[in-house]
């Protein structure tokens, strides 16, 4: 399985909210959006990505030109914290265990640590969500918070909220 991996483009708008759907339904308890709650236009995915393209990071895994996983980061805008930024991943599950977010997140930290005004890369993922939190552990990340039953899930049951973070 040939794995490519590159830049998103404001091409990439429909596959890309098609891919954050997908997601989104088929691990509905790993985000705090519901498939039915995101309505991204391909406009505004294309403004995001043109975004992202000036002020951030962002990069698609594909295999077969079918998007695998995705990661996405942008430093904030308020001056005291545009040292620091939020960092979002998604995998299929079909490609889960392949290395992609591992790979995904090397790229990003790499990037991360050559840009001079990023020192902090956070992020945040359910109690409930294992495989993320094993990769993000493995991978440097410390934690930082926990807010505790910060989600329900559909089924009324709870998950914590943990936030993540990395210096680099």
């Amino acid at each position: 399985m040939n794995i490519v991996y590159r830049e998103a483009r404001k091409k990439d708008a429909k596959s890309m909210i098609d891919h954050v759907k997908f997601v989104f339904t088929e691990n509905p308890t790993f985000y705090g959006t519901r498939a039915d709650e995101f309505q991204m236009t391909i406009e505004q995915e294309e403004q995001w990505i043109e975004k992202h393209q000036k002020h951030g990071f962002l990069y698609l895994a594909e295999i077969d030109d079918v998007i695998a996983g995705m990661i996405h980061f942008l430093p904030s805008k308020s001056k005291r914290l545009s040292h620091q930024g939020m960092v979002g991943i998604s995998i299929k599950e079909f490609y889960a265990g392949q290395g992609i977010g591992t790979e995904l997140m090397t790229r990003l930290l790499r990037w991360a640590k050559a840009q001079a005004n990023i020192e902090k890369v956070s992020l945040e993922v359910f109690s409930n969500n294992e495989r993320g939190l094993s990769l993000y552990k493995k991978l440097g990340f410390q934690e930082e918070g926990r807010l505790k039953r910060n989600a329900r899930l559909d089924d009324g049951t709870y998950v914590d909220d943990i936030r993540m973070a990395q210096f680099v």
